[in-house]
């Protein structure tokens, strides 16, 4: 029989004690979590589940080559690792997780041709790495910032990865025009 204090094992099989999460010690008189952090968090979550779907959208883009493809791949996987962390860290702090998915999505599909939706998404990357600037100050657990530290970083470098795969999908339409 398994003990009831925990929880189903999360993606690296690791059991989590419930009787010591944050959540128990919060019913022990512990002030519930900031709703403004947990709103912040929630409007991350978004942004980073909407970021995974268009990415992924984009890679079946019809046309582009297999390195294209799989570059947006990885940058897809990125975002949606970021979905999950964010998805944890607000439930670690007890709060309802938002189910939604950030209007991003659409936003990118009207944009017309594959370059300049790029390019829009590396402006709501950017806008991600601002919003996790600014929700920095309101995080009292260390974890919880060495988190969202590491995303800003990893923005940093989707950044530059989408840069990167612009200047290449440009220079192949060049060389291709007659």
């Amino acid at each position: 029989m398994t003990d009831p204090r925990q929880a189903p094992p999360d993606a690296s099989g690791a059991h989590i004690d419930v009787a010591s999460s944050p959540c128990a010690l919060r019913e022990g008189g512990q002030l519930p979590p900031d709703p403004l952090l947990i709103e912040q968090l929630d409007a991350l979550l978004e942004a980073e589940r909407a970021g995974a779907k268009v990415l992924g959208l984009l890679a079946q883009t019809p046309g582009i080559d297999e390195a294209a493809r799989r570059a947006l791949h990885a940058l897809q996987m990125d975002a949606a690792g970021n979905a999950v962390r964010l998805f944890r860290a607000i439930r670690g702090l007890c709060a309802p997780a938002s189910p939604r998915i950030g209007d991003f999505v659409q936003k990118t599909l009207e944009v017309d041709g594959l370059t300049a939706r790029l390019r829009f998404v590396n402006r709501g990357q950017a806008w991600v790495m601002r919003r996790i600037e600014a929700v920095l100050p309101r995080v009292p657990d260390p974890a919880l910032r060495t988190m969202l530290e590491t995303m800003r970083s990893d923005h940093v470098r989707s950044i530059d990865a989408c840069e990167t795969l612009v200047a290449v999908l440009e220079s192949a339409a060049h060389r291709a025009r007659p």
